[in-house]
This record gives C-alpha cells, sequence and structure tokens, in this order.
C-alpha cells in the first residue's frame, strides 16, 4: 500500500512539475501567434480528451512526462506563418526559452510560499569541539546561526562551502539574550578517514601506527580490502578492513551541526509524540550527533566496528548492538517534572523506526522573517539553490555528482518519504524539482530547450535559415544520449535502493 500511495504522489507530483513547464511553452507560442496543436500530459494513447478551438487538451496513459505540440515542430510540415519555423528566429527562441523560465519561477513563488507560511529553519551548532578555533571564538553548541558574513545561510552545505575557503568570517548567531556577532578563522585540519572492519579481534584505541606493518599513512592511501593487522596505542586489532572513507584536508572551524533532537515528532511503536530518547542500549543520546552514532551501532553486524581518525588519531569507535537491549524515554516536557520509562526492544525494529521520516523534531526553531525582509530572503534562498544546481548539473555527464542525482525511481521514494512528514516537505521537494528541471532543459544540449535555444541563437547570428534536417537529426542522436542517461541513473537509483 505504501508502494502504491508513493507511486501516486510521485505522478501527481510529477504532473504538477510538466504542466508548469509546457504551459510556458503555450502561453508564449499563443502569443507569438503559433499554433498549438496539442497540449498532453503523459505520452500514448489518450485516457481524457477536450477539443479547444486550436489545441488539443489530452491526458494519457503513461504519466512520465508531457508536451506541447507546435505547428511546424514537424520538419515535413510547411514553413507556415502561423508555425514555429515559419516565426522569426527571435520568437522562437522565446517560445522555447519559456518552459524553463516557467519551471524556475514556479520554484521562486513555492519558496516565497513555503517561508511565508511555515517560515524557515536556520543553522543549530550542535556541539563545539573543544579547542577548535569555534571554542576559542566563543561559539557554543545551541547557537543559532543567522547570518554568515551578512548573508544568510539556509543549510549546513551553504555554511560548509564559505568555511572552506579559509577566510575569517562573522557570524550573527542567536541565542537566548538575543543575537550577536562572533567572529572565526578557519583552520586547516588533517585528513579524517572513516573504517569499517568486519571479523574483528582485540582493541584500537589512540594512535594508529601502522597496518599490516605499513606506517598508516602510507598503508591508507592504497588500502585494499583484506585481512589486516593494526597496531595503535592501545593494543592490536585483527580485522578484515571492509571500507574507507576519506575526507581531504580541509579548512574548518571545529562545530557539529544540529539536525534534528532526540524528541520524538509522532506515535511510532513504542515511543509516544514528544518523548525524549536519553539511552539506547548504554549509550546517552542528548544530541543528533548521538543519535547518527546509534543508528550506525544499529547497522553494524556481530564483529564489525567502525573507526574514525582524525590523522592516525582514533577520535571515536562504535560497536554493534545486541539482538535485544534497554531504550529509556523521558516523557515530558521539563526534566524536574518529567517521567521516566524504560523498555526492551530488538535491534532490527528499532532501526526501523529511528528511520522512520519525520520520526524526530527538528532541533532549529522556526523564524518568520515579515515585509521586505521576507521577499530578500525568499529570494536568497532560491537563488543559492539555483546557482548549487547550475554548478552541479553538467558534472553527471562527465561521471561527477552521480551521487547527487536522481532518477524517477529515486524521485518516487523521495516524494513518498515528503507525503510522511508533510505538506511543507512536499512543496519544498517540488520546488527543487522543478528548478532542477528548468536549469537542466537550459544546458545546451540537442534535444533539450537549452539546444534549441542554441539553434534560435545561431539563426538570428547568421540572419539565414539552419538546414532543419540537420536540426533534426542532432536532436535525434541527442535524445538517444539522453535516454542512455537517464538508463544510467535509473540504474544508479536501483542500485542505491538495493544497497539500503
Amino acid at each position: 500500500m505504501t508502494v502504491i500511495l508513493n507511486v501516486i504522489a510521485f505522478i501527481l507530483v510529477f504532473m504538477f512539475i510538466v504542466v508548469v513547464h509546457e504551459l510556458g511553452h503555450f502561453i508564449f507560442a499563443r502569443i507569438f501567434g503559433v499554433t498549438v496543436k496539442e497540449f498532453a500530459i503523459g505520452f500514448g494513447p489518450y485516457i481524457y480528451r477536450k477539443r479547444g478551438r486550436k489545441t488539443d487538451f489530452r491526458i494519457n496513459v503513461f504519466p512520465l512526462g508531457g508536451y506541447v505540440r507546435l505547428k511546424g515542430e514537424d520538419h515535413e510540415e510547411a514553413e507556415e506563418p502561423d508555425a514555429l519555423y515559419g516565426v522569426s528566429a527571435w520568437k522562437r527562441f522565446f517560445i522555447v526559452l519559456a518552459g524553463p523560465l516557467f519551471s524556475i519561477a514556479a520554484g521562486y513563488l513555492l519558496f516565497m510560499l513555503i517561508i511565508g507560511t511555515w517560515g524557515y529553519r536556520p543553522i543549530v551548532i550542535d556541539d563545539v569541539l573543544p579547542g577548535s578555533p569555534a571554542q576559542r571564538s566563543g561559539i557554543q553548541a545551541g547557537d543559532v546561526v543567522l547570518k554568515v558574513n551578512d548573508r544568510y545561510v539556509f543549510d549546513n552545505v551553504d555554511m560548509t562551502n564559505i568555511i572552506r575557503k579559509g577566510r575569517p568570517i562573522e557570524l550573527e548567531v542567536l541565542r537566548e539574550r538575543g543575537s550577536i556577532k562572533v567572529s572565526v578563522t578557519p583552520e586547516m585540519t588533517d585528513e579524517q578517514y572513516y573504517i569499517y572492519f568486519e571479523d574483528v579481534q582485540g582493541e584500537i584505541g589512540g594512535r594508529v601506527f601502522t597496518i599490516n606493518n605499513v606506517e598508516f599513512s602510507s598503508y591508507i592511501k592504497s588500502w585494499k580490502r583484506e585481512y589486516v593487522s593494526v597496531s595503535s596505542e592501545l593494543g592490536e586489532l585483527k580485522a578484515v578492513l571492509s571500507s574507507v572513507s576519506v575526507v581531504p584536508k580541509r579548512y574548518a572551524i571545529g562545530i557539529y551541526y544540529g539536525q534534528f533532537s532526540n524528541v520524538v515528532a509522532k506515535d511510532v511503536g513504542p515511543f509516544k509524540k514528544g518523548d525524549a530518547i536519553t539511552m539506547i542500549a548504554g549509550m546517552e543520546i542528548d544530541s543528533s550527533v548521538d543519535l547518527i552514532d546509534a543508528l550506525t551501532a544499529l547497522s553494524l553486524n556481530p564483529g564489525e566496528l567502525y573507526v574514525s581518525l582524525t590523522g592516525s588519531n582514533v577520535d571515536k569507535i562504535v560497536f554493534p548492538l545486541p539482538s535485544q537491549f534497554e531504550v529509556k524515554v523521558r516523557s515530558g516536557s521539563l526534566k524536574v517534572s518529567s517521567k521516566e520509562r524504560s523498555f526492551t526492544i530488538g535491534k532490527e525494529e528499532l532501526r526501523k523506526l529511528l528511520s522512520t521520516p519525520g520520526i524526530f523534531e527538528r532541533v532549529a526553531p522556526v523564524l518568520k522573517p515579515s515585509g521586505v525582509e521576507f521577499l530578500r530572503l525568499s529570494i536568497e534562498r532560491t537563488n543559492r539553490l539555483a546557482l548549487y544546481i547550475w554548478r552541479t548539473l553538467p558534472g553527471i555527464f562527465v561521471g561527477r555528482n552521480v551521487k547527487e542525482v536522481t532518477g524517477p525511481v529515486g524521485m518516487v521514494q523521495v516524494i513518498g518519504q515528503a507525503v510522511q512528514v508533510g505538506l511543507e516537505t512536499i512543496l519544498t521537494i517540488v520546488a527543487i524539482i522543478t528548478i532542477n528541471l528548468g536549469i537542466f532543459n537550459l544546458l545546451p544540449l540537442p534535444a533539450l530547450d537549452g539546444g534549441r535555444i542554441v539553434f534560435a541563437l545561431l539563426e538570428m547570428v547568421a540572419r539565414r535559415k539552419i538546414n532543419r534536417d540537420v536540426e533534426n537529426l542532432i536532436h535525434t542522436l541527442g535524445f538517444f544520449l539522453l535516454l542512455g542517461l537517464l538508463v544510467f541513473i535509473t540504474f544508479v537509483d536501483v542500485t542505491r535502493l538495493m544497497g539500503r
């Protein structure tokens, strides 16, 4: 039933996104006197049809897309005055450009609606590392970050990108007594390593000296999955080295971002709305960092180990949890008047419960700007997202950023999860997707709107018609290349789901 609801939600969202995009083409075609033969949602045979005076409106059986069919698009049709290739190149330019612009404009309007209705949630500092630049500058756990260098920041990636430039920054943070400004200078960190071990025997801790008698820093550069002997200050560990993730040297200020609290947001299993999870199998839970560690422990099988290191020094070790254990929760908003209870639960059951979308309350407060500040914030929020998408999307054609892109299969899951959280999240996902669609279509590639825009511009510059057969051949080849890309992204989506 959940899968069916996810698919229905995906279809409704996708139909809205397609209608907005195609409406841009439709309106500008009508403005410039080009006949629109069909305005269709979906492909294949129609399930609903309404004949207009000039346009045939259709809802087709396969709802994965849509189109407007303009007179003259078929290169065999005559270039009459009301045909796409019968009008001036500059008119064709705006007809093609209107689709992506309508998609992007819809994203701006949706973010205005979202921020105007629900406000926005700023960044919260979850923890500050001892001795870090953040601690020395007076930044505290619980600080709410409003601005960096007098600019709004909207997510962790946004703020991290500013920090990694390495230049001194000024944070405007909100505390109980009001907002204050704090200056901090990022410092270069050592590499960080996140290592999974299997079939573990022995122990590890402190500084790691060698792996298989090779200096740690040398071995880890060319590691491979194999049985290893790890020598460290606290002892020797023998295990199968399963995987290594590396975060290179970078500028940082020594903070953890707060994502969600330990307070349950809705009734799920043995948890009631308002319950604060305080302990899981002896692990104290007080922040999102603690919850992430608990989820990591829940994902580990017996005999496995998760170790994080900065340089060659061990920062954290996460052990697998037993099959059954005790969980403690506190009910009530105030510690002095709250009641504590505990219960025993299975490892797999708790892992599924804690992975439920929207199970935890967000740690960030809701802020609702008004007037000019609301308008400025909404535009800045959308500008930042659009710029990030514009910089990221081209990378998929050369193998970069593939993990950040999702296709229809992944979108079904993402939209399904958004439905479980609420309308604000649904609209946010819709805004992100429609901006993605608009920007993707602006890329100057054959078969995309961007490719057709290029041909219109070439015709405007050359002041003569471009051979229609050549243009159609290029667009056809581009279509098959894009189809191949879609198949590849779908494969990545399925592989990602299978790996969960």
